[in-house]
């Protein structure tokens, strides 16, 4: 009885992957692009943010610009729709200060066309009042 036995080659060497080999390195790949795509997504978005806080800063101050050099009158304004960007609205909600001759006026600007969560910017800014007569509490 003769058997044949394959004896290895040492000298042999395995060319190619294995099947599981290659579906690893898949799913590597895979969940590599997943993480990548979440990261460039959480990217944009913050990219978005920063641009709409930075565009509803500049629209409050130049709001609050105009009231204190008087384009805007000095009282209280509900919303309104900003002129050469109507996709902001803003209001002005001018009080006494707690200090007498001081008004305390503060401009709000936020997105117009937002249902949920707008973004709102505000700022304060204390400002003399026009109608104070120093001179009417010392008599």
């Amino acid at each position: 009885m003769t058997t044949s036995k394959r004896k290895r080659n040492p000298s042999h060497t395995r060319h190619g992957l294995s099947l599981i080999e290659v579906i690893l390195a898949l799913a590597i790949l895979g969940v590599a692009l997943a993480i990548i795509g979440e990261i460039l997504r959480q990217g944009f978005i913050s990219a978005s943010e920063a641009r709409w806080r930075s565009e509803a800063q500049l629209l409050c101050d130049s709001k609050m610009a105009e009231i204190a050099s008087g384009i805007l009158p000095l009282e209280s304004a509900s919303m309104t729709s900003i002129e050469n960007n109507p996709d902001w609205e803003y209001e002005v909600e001018v009080s006494n200060a707690e200090i007498d001759g001081l008004l305390r006026v503060q401009v709000s600007v936020q997105q117009a066309a937002v249902d949920t969560n707008p973004l709102i910017f505000r700022i304060t800014r204390f400002m003399p009042d026009p109608d104070y007569d120093p001179t009417a509490l010392q008599e």
